[in-house]
């Protein structure tokens, strides 16, 4: 298995009102932003894109309020994009509450801006969304900005091919002709674009049916997923039968989970380690959710006196050093772990755990852990292509020496990933290994145990809740609660 097709819900934001248009124009509102998102969640959607229509017209952004909304009550990973021109924009929109970062009319008019994004919060952070609309008078598309209202000049295939060696992580295509109508997808245009993406794409712009969706699946196999709007917002879809229409295609899916119970602990007196990588809100509120009021803090003396301390982080090894080193907190982290106090590192604080990353340079992690981060392979798997950063929903599988505890209750459960490192030992059953995954056939390490320290390459608090109650179970475990 390479990893789940993921299906996402499109919301047009203005303001705090979700709208929709038919070819981005003519555009009505539908309803609540808020409510519309958190009802997609609980529904089963695998992401929520959020994207301000009238942000690159006005020069600003209005989602901050909405995701700080959004995040205390839904649990799936969210995009934002709108008027994103440059670091502190997004740092802004990460803050809030967003876990990637959807850019296009700032990308388009300083494609430098993709680079310097990349290179802040990671490759994995950024998407380029591309609306494309199909030239009158030739079998080409027209590169569309300024919210599908402009046209640039810009080649599609030498843009897909530029964003890729910039730093983008993701491509959302949208179809500017199929959008707002649900009368099919544009095939061609895939067609088109596919050969030169190397990054997982996500097409949207028409899909109406559960039978589009099976042929979209069936005829182009290495889409990493779907955007859905007009038909999820008009009940011409419903999202338990796209999941169900993706197995139906032979494909995997995430299979929608039982939301009605969390598992609530007691309290305890934890700390999430803020050093400037990630969006450190939604960790805040997903433990929220099960009973934990914690603190995000950078203070040494209440990260040595907690009961936990979280080590959260999306961004690159290096970078995530740095930061550490500079606010001072590479010893007190370490102080911890030699006197047996909880840690849990969630992706790159995962990753931090360890001895050295080879990202973009070697560099010396924290050394709590003894092994290296190295890159996932991207080599075709049963002829299908497989693409990097490795993002979406996959299955955890508990080592055999943990299959009598209470975790053994998450194997095979889905979680959400966004890497393109991970600890990859030389022998797959390392003596530290609480969880495997699987990409392109070949094992990686997605969640280690190593005396009170506990890492996790995927994100529990964006994996719904089952991931909420996968860290309950966690927290336990370390803290004896």
């Amino acid at each position: 298995m390479s990893v789940c097709k993921r299906v996402l819900a499109r919301l047009d934001i203005k303001g705090s009102k979700l709208i929709k248009g038919v070819r981005f124009e003519g555009v009505r509102v539908i309803g609540n932003a808020y409510e519309v998102a958190k009802k997609y969640a609980n529904l089963g959607v695998d992401e929520i894109f959020y994207s301000d229509a009238v942000a690159s017209l006005y020069g600003r952004n209005s989602l901050y309020d909405l995701l700080k909304q959004t995040c205390k009550d839904v649990f799936v990973p969210i995009t934002a994009g709108g008027a994103i021109n440059s670091i502190e924009d997004g740092r802004k929109l990460l803050a809030s509450g967003a876990d990637k970062l959807a850019i296009n009319t700032g990308a388009v008019r300083n494609p430098n801006l993709i680079n310097d994004l990349a290179n802040e919060f990671g490759t994995q952070c950024v998407v380029v969304s591309i609306q494309a609309r199909k030239s009158y008078n030739s079998n080409s598309w027209e590169l569309m900005i300024e919210g599908g209202r402009e046209k640039c000049d810009k080649n599609l295939i030498s843009w897909i091919e530029e964003v890729q060696a910039r730093g983008a992580g993701e491509i959302i295509l949208t179809s500017v002709d199929n959008d707002g109508i649900g009368e099919g997808t544009d095939h061609d245009l895939i067609r088109k674009v596919q050969p030169s993406t190397k990054i997982p794409l996500v097409i949207g712009g028409g899909i109406g049916s559960e039978e589009e969706i099976t042929k979209i699946f069936n005829t182009h196999k290495s889409l990493s997923g779907i955007s859905i709007g007009w038909s999820f917002h008009n009940d011409h879809l419903n999202i338990n039968k796209v999941h169900k229409a993706i197995q139906e295609s032979k494909c995997e899916t995430r299979l929608l989970e039982n939301t009605s119970k969390i598992l609530n602990i007691t309290e305890a007196k934890v700390i999430i380690v803020d050093y400037s990588m990630g969006n450190l809100e939604s960790l805040s509120n997903g433990l929220k959710k099960i009973g934990i009021d914690a603190i995000i803090s950078s203070e040494k003396s209440k990260i040595m006196d907690a009961d936990l301390v979280f080590l959260p982080g999306v961004g690159s090894f290096h970078k995530g050093m740095r930061n550490l080193n500079s606010r001072k907190l590479i010893n007190p982290l370490l102080r911890r772990a030699n006197e047996g106090k909880a840690i849990i590192g969630i992706c790159l604080g995962m990753q931090l755990l360890f001895q050295e990353g080879e990202e973009y340079q070697p560099c010396k992690g924290l050394g709590i852990i003894k092994g290296k981060i190295k890159k996932l392979s991207n080599k075709s798997y049963n002829n299908e292509k497989l693409v990097l950063p490795h993002v979406g929903w996959n299955k955890l599988y508990i080592d055999k020496k943990y299959e009598n505890s209470n975790l053994r209750l998450f194997d095979k459960s889905y979680q959400y990933f966004v890497h393109s490192y991970a600890y990859q030992p030389e022998k797959t059953d390392s003596e530290n290994t609480l969880f495997k995954s699987t990409y392109g056939g070949k094992d990686f390490i997605s969640a280690v145990k190593y005396k009170s320290c506990i890492g996790l390459q995927f994100h529990p608090e964006r994996s719904g809740y089952e991931g909420l109650n996968l860290l309950n179970e966690l927290i336990k475990s370390l803290i004896r609660i």
